[in-house]
């Protein structure tokens, strides 16, 4: 089994309570594609959380953007005001500031090419959101909750639907090894009833759903850990 977002959603995973309440509410459709901050300028996405933030339709923005200035200097008014607005809520020039001693830091070839092209310059300000957003999440700054990168795929969906109900339900109950001896019994559970389906051994065919069951897992967890 592999399990991706579920284990972001468990307390251990160091992101905020606030990021992993809002796992916690998502459904199989509420993931998107929004561009990726690393590979920003080649339009490569990562599946993100839409469900509560604007940051994959704003990310998207950006992209667009992007395609459609030369650099910096072109961008029109009315995009220069969202920017500093709605996204960096400081100006482009403070924006850039910050953005430049990051870089000088951690690459300083960038800045240098920044200083050549406009348009990298319009990248790296861009990619500075993207790559702000998801420590946003990762810290719980609500007064950017709306700008929130959470990477999430459709199995967190999956696995909320599957705990409605039960103690996994809460976010605050989802500690890793629950949640991992639950599916891994869950998973034992269904090759079983298969095994028992294909030998004709089944009284019925109604579709077998072992739910999670928080004590007996817990159980096991102590026996792991002793």
């Amino acid at each position: 089994m592999v399990t991706g977002t579920i284990n972001q959603a468990c307390i251990e995973s160091g992101t905020s309570d606030e990021a992993r309440k809002m796992l916690a509410e998502t459904r199989q459709a509420d993931v998107m594609m929004a561009p990726a901050a690393d590979m920003f300028e080649m339009g490569v996405k990562v599946q993100v959380l839409k469900r509560g933030t604007l940051f994959p339709m704003r990310a998207q923005k950006l992209y667009e953007i992007y395609r459609n200035n030369s650099g910096v200097e072109s961008l029109s008014t009315s995009e220069t005001k969202i920017l500093e607005s709605q996204y960096f809520q400081k100006s482009l020039a403070a924006e850039w500031a910050s953005t430049k001693a990051f870089f000088l830091k951690r690459d300083p070839a960038q800045i240098e090419r920044a200083e050549r092209d406009s348009k990298h310059k319009l990248a790296l300000l861009f990619r500075s959101y993207l790559g702000q957003a998801s420590i946003w999440a990762k810290q719980g700054q609500l007064s950017r909750k709306a700008d929130f990168q959470i990477w999430c795929g459709p199995a967190m969906g999956a696995f909320n639907s599957w705990t409605e109900g039960s103690s996994l339900e809460n976010p605050k109950n989802r500690d890793v090894v629950t949640v991992a001896l639950n599916l891994l019994h869950g998973a034992a559970l269904l090759l079983n009833a298969q095994y028992h389906r294909f030998s004709g051994n089944l009284i019925t065919q109604t579709p077998f759903k072992p739910l999670p069951m928080n004590e007996l897992v817990s159980e096991l967890a102590q026996e792991v850990a002793h």
